[in-house]
């Protein structure tokens, strides 16, 4: 299984687009995994019709269009594997505990 993490990828603050590697990467993959902070609606569009399969979560730098459509938590499966994704962005101390919650 071919899986894709991202996160903080603040596009387009912080580059226009994601470079072409990644976007083969993205169409390559059996899952992509974003964990937030997109910070614009046109990325979540390109992502979904682009994968195979998205999962994703919003992060403290995305507005109320991402937020509609997101979660905070994501839960899923892949391979017989549950796990949750979430954007995490308080003090490290308790971070532990605000994850496991």
């Amino acid at each position: 299984m071919r899986l894709l993490i991202l996160a903080d990828t603040h596009v387009p603050k912080r580059a226009r687009t994601l470079p072409e590697e990644v976007w083969q990467a993205a169409e390559a993959a059996d899952a992509v995994i974003h964990a937030g902070d997109w910070v614009e609606v046109g990325l979540l569009d390109e992502l979904e019709s682009r994968t195979r399969r998205l999962i994703g979560v919003h992060g403290n730098n995305d507005g109320p269009g991402l937020r509609a459509r997101l979660p905070e938590v994501a839960r899923a499966e892949l391979g017989g594997l549950r796990f949750a994704v979430v954007h995490e962005t308080g003090a490290a101390r308790g971070r532990e505990e605000r994850c496991a919650a």
